[in-house]
């Protein structure tokens, strides 16, 4: 009889002390989450860009996405009758563009009398994103770029300007789109010319950029690399040490480090599961093609005629100087340019990818060339 007492009254303490410890288990994780949301949206906030674009606006592609262009305006008397597009490259975004000054080639550009576009692309900031509250989804191709996107936003922008030809510049992804409209009827809206910043047409010995773009791939499943939450969450700790394998989007000594924090806050973005599984074929079989590989982009770019500024950095892992050659090569242009920025030709750095745009150095040596090379192929006004 008192072992029977002893486990009745033992068995209600038990089930209250397990209830204790689940409610705890809630709490904390409830905590965490809430510590987490705190930690993603303060350093949001205390990171956050401060320019801002004259206008924004909002374009409807033909699949019926919302793509949005922030535009700058010139400041002062608009000196050049083309407008510029520019275009943000692979898990990048806008802000890769169009920082606070002196860093944002937007911005550089407004100040010397352009009227200046900025393109995000689907599924990145300021354009739409699959959500839970909307019908869209992830799994979109860098080909859904080239036929919706790209072709919705020059059709904005002459119709806007009422000029029939612009000049594009595209960093990494955003001068291949350019490649890619080669021989197309959107290639005669490019005819103002092109600037394709660290733009690979190949992708040819890089075992570690294979690893990553398979990586990327498994990552991403059928739906996306989920990047941008990750590296809003680190942002505050970047700029101090490296992580693995950024040496492939930026050389790190040409980079400010509060820079890099304020840009892993706001400037990264989710890769599309097409997105993720065409670049990894283009870098496992060295191509240049559509996802269902109907399409050959090399081929485009022997038809392209726009002039063409191809711009790479000495010490890009991601569209090293070989890579930059061969896009030079390949492209059919009467008038095309190489240049390779690098300590051995008189840069200040031996460039690496994403900081030919946001590098140190690069307001007073890259966006200068870039602009000269654009003047030169535009037309005065006033």
């Amino acid at each position: 009889m008192r072992m029977a007492d002893c486990t009745a009254k033992e068995g209600p303490a038990w089930k209250e002390h397990a209830l204790i410890l689940a409610l705890i288990l809630v709490a904390a994780s409830l905590a965490l989450v809430l510590l987490g949301w705190a930690h993603h949206w303060f350093w949001r906030g205390y990171l956050s860009p401060k320019d801002v674009p004259d206008e924004v606006h909002t374009v409807r592609t033909a699949d019926g996405w919302r793509i949005g262009i922030r535009r700058y305006l010139p400041k002062g008397d608009k000196r050049y009758a083309e407008p510029v597009v520019l275009c943000h490259g692979l898990g990048a975004n806008h802000y890769n563009l169009d920082w606070d000054p002196p860093y944002g080639l937007a911005q550089a550009l407004a100040a010397e009398g352009r009227d200046c576009w900025v393109v995000s692309l689907r599924g990145h900031d300021g354009s739409d994103r699959p959500t839970a509250f909307n019908p869209l989804r992830w799994g979109f191709s860098f080909d859904d770029y080239l036929r919706f996107d790209v072709p919705a936003v020059l059709d904005h922008v002459t119709a806007s300007t009422s000029v029939p030809k612009v000049q594009w510049v595209g960093h990494s992804m955003g001068g291949m789109l350019a490649y890619a409209l080669g021989g197309g009827p959107y290639e005669r809206i490019l005819a103002g010319g092109v600037v394709a910043v660290a733009s690979p047409s190949s992708f040819s010995n890089q075992p570690y950029l294979r690893s990553v773009a398979r990586l990327g791939k498994w990552l991403a499943r059928s739906s996306r690399v989920p990047q941008r939450f990750v590296t809003h969450m680190i942002a505050p700790f970047m700029g101090h040490f490296n992580l693995p394998f950024s040496e492939i989007a930026i050389a790190p000594q040409s980079m400010d480090g509060r820079l890099v924090r304020r840009l892993q806050a706001w400037a990264f973005e989710d890769i599309s599961a097409g997105v993720a599984r065409q670049f990894d074929d283009w870098v496992s079989n060295d191509a240049f093609r559509s996802l269902d590989k109907s399409q050959d982009y090399r081929s485009a770019m022997g038809a392209f005629t726009a002039p063409v500024l191809v711009m790479g950095g000495s010490s890009d892992k991601m569209a090293p100087p070989r890579c930059m050659e061969d896009a030079h090569r390949r492209l059919g242009s009467a008038d095309k340019t190489l240049v390779i920025l690098g300590k051995e030709l008189g840069a200040s750095f031996d460039y690496g990818h994403g900081d030919l745009m946001l590098g140190r150095a690069a307001p007073g040596e890259v966006y200068p060339q870039i602009a000269r090379w654009l003047e030169a192929r535009a037309t005065r006004v006033g």
